[in-house]
């Protein structure tokens, strides 16, 4: 069950930063080096410097981005920057943001949430992680002993009960936070109310959590507390036993999913004429006039499996797949029916590995551009450094749900839950 607990939760100093927009950063791992050097110039005091600090030449095992993260942590807190609330709370978090056209706002609040061992969790993960994001999170809670951002994760809200109970809560008081940044609305109150607490905490004893973000901060922070443990005599129990959590509703309808699009760099000597004979043999493939065109007919085609294509020769196509059942000869690997039939899973090992013999699902792949930006993958396309692009629909939150529960894992960049969380809004100090 998801055990969750309050926490004296350390925030910015609102006497002393009269812009919070301005120290806030997204989650490290969307920080490009360019918005990197901006949230750097943008404050002196941005959670950028301690989140995801620049390296230097002179970097040794005293001194480094690690170390001089865990020092800026500790100076805010002397200095007034950042205080630590007297009473352990939980802090509703709300965002608003346009989409298509249409308002919408998710709630859901952020708490501890005690880490459980894989073999019993109900915290299920649903993507795969890398070794070199997870060793650079590791240097960083080594040394800051803190939770700097929290991880996403969703639950099945039966009823709307725990979501009832919270936003009650806050039509009722005045926001601590409230910031505008690219579009989005970000508002938190702070609940250090004990009755609240514990109804949400009940609420939540027998619920399944779905990790929507931050996998990789969530087998570190197992790691982490695996490595406390063995220190005995010098660490209280239990102190590191808890991670930073945002939860939400998973049928909120503001939850929204965005498409992770692929850029290919070369094809090799592929033109069009070739590629389209060989796409052939799977697909029906139709020219579609523009970029508006081919998502539209994506829209259309989404119970069966369908991708958009934007080629060199600067012409827009559509691949409906013919017959389903050429994918059991295709896709033969151990895992479940539901994932096999994934939309993104079809694209790399039907398109990408037996039609283009493009290696699949590797993070450190230089040949595919990962982004959720289709007019960025494009414009690659149209200025020549790559040479076609992938367009398919959202994977959907029943698919991340299904997949998780029978202990699988999606493919690479399967997923983008958006809004994302903005950092520096809440952390937690061990």
């Amino acid at each position: 069950m998801a055990k969750i607990s309050a926490f004296k939760g350390i925030l910015y100093n609102k006497a002393k930063i009269k812009n919070l927009e301005a120290v806030t950063a997204p989650p490290y791992d969307v920080i490009s080096p360019q918005m990197q050097d901006e949230l750097y110039k943008a404050h002196f005091l941005n959670i950028v410097r301690v989140i995801l600090g620049k390296e230097s030449k002179g970097d040794n095992r005293k001194n480094n981005k690690y170390t001089r993260a865990a020092g800026l942590l500790s100076k805010w807190l002397k200095e007034g920057v950042l205080n630590k609330d007297k009473k352990p709370s939980i802090y509703i978090y709300e965002q608003e943001y346009l989409h298509k056209g249409k308002l919408k706002s998710r709630t859901g609040f952020i708490c501890l949430m005690k880490i459980e061992d894989p073999s019993s969790s109900l915290v299920l993960p649903h993507e795969h992680t890398f070794s070199r994001p997870k060793e650079d999170r590791l240097n960083l809670i080594r040394n800051t002993k803190a939770n700097t951002s929290p991880i996403f994760c969703i639950f099945n809200d039966d009823g709307n009960k725990i979501t009832k109970i919270i936003e009650g809560y806050a039509r009722k008081k005045q926001p601590i936070i409230d910031i505008h940044i690219e579009g989005v609305g970000h508002r938190v109150w702070r609940v250090a109310n004990p009755g609240i607490i514990n109804k949400v905490k009940k609420g939540l004893d027998d619920k399944q959590v779905f990790i929507a973000d931050g996998h990789h901060r969530y087998e570190v922070a197992l790691s982490f507390r695996n490595e406390m443990r063995k220190k005995p005599g010098r660490v209280r129990a239990g102190k590191f036993d808890n991670v930073m959590v945002y939860l939400s509703n998973l049928t909120d309808e503001g939850l929204t999913v965005f498409s992770t699009y692929r850029a290919i760099k070369t094809i090799g000597s592929l033109k069009w004429g070739r590629l389209e004979k060989k796409l052939g043999r799977y697909f029906e493939i139709e020219s579609v006039k523009d970029k508006k065109d081919m998502f539209k007919e994506l829209e259309k085609a989404k119970k069966g499996y369908a991708f958009g294509v934007y080629f060199k020769n600067r012409c827009f196509y559509l691949l409906r797949l013919k017959n389903e059942s050429a994918l059991d000869g295709i896709i033969k690997v151990d895992r479940s029916r539901e994932w096999k039939r994934l939309n993104v899973t079809v694209l790399h090992f039907l398109i990408f590995d037996h039609i283009l013999h493009i290696d699949r699902f590797s993070a450190n792949d230089r040949n595919i551009i990962y982004t959720r930006d289709e007019d960025f993958a494009i414009g690659l396309v149209k200025k020549g450094e790559c040479d076609v692009a992938f367009f398919q629909l959202p994977t959907k939150v029943a698919e991340v749900q299904n997949i998780a529960k029978g202990g699988d894992r999606m493919p690479h960049k399967s997923t983008y839950f958006y809004p994302k969380l903005l950092t520096g809004l809440v952390i937690n100090k061990f």
